[in-house]
């Protein structure tokens, strides 16, 4: 590692991550913040130190090298199946007329009315 700044542990560990198959994504790291691992993943790649991929429109991973970005892409893209955005999954599996599930565990709280003209429940000190 020539640059000073990129030369400590948590960069030596980010280094490592990227080495697996499946690299990293700034949420896959503990005991950091994600903006934290996402500042210094995105130093190490404007260095040169790892492969920014991104693998959806919203999603990053980092890689040591090209090749694996590639080999991770390619065995996402044949693993993923396409699916239907509404359907079935959107719903519930239960009718709202069918009775809730109460086991032993369960806490039920009975809260106060609201007293009259409240609009807002942030405003009520109760809550």
């Amino acid at each position: 590692m020539t640059n000073q700044n990129l030369n400590t542990t948590f960069h030596s560990n980010l280094s490592t991550l990227a080495g697996t198959p499946s690299g990293f994504s700034a949420s896959d790291v503990t005991g950091y913040s994600p903006e934290q691992v996402r500042r210094a993943a995105e130093a190490m790649a404007g260095a040169g130190m790892i492969v920014r991929c991104k693998v959806s429109p919203r999603r990053v991973r980092y890689f040591k090298t090209d090749e694996q970005a590639r080999a991770f892409v390619a065995g996402k893209a044949a693993t993923v199946s396409p699916r239907m955005a509404g359907g079935p999954r959107v719903k519930a599996p239960w009718k709202p007329e069918d009775p809730g599930l109460i086991t032993p565990r369960t806490k039920i709280y009975i809260a106060p009315p609201l007293p009259r003209r409240v609009f807002k429940t942030n405003t009520y000190w109760q809550f």
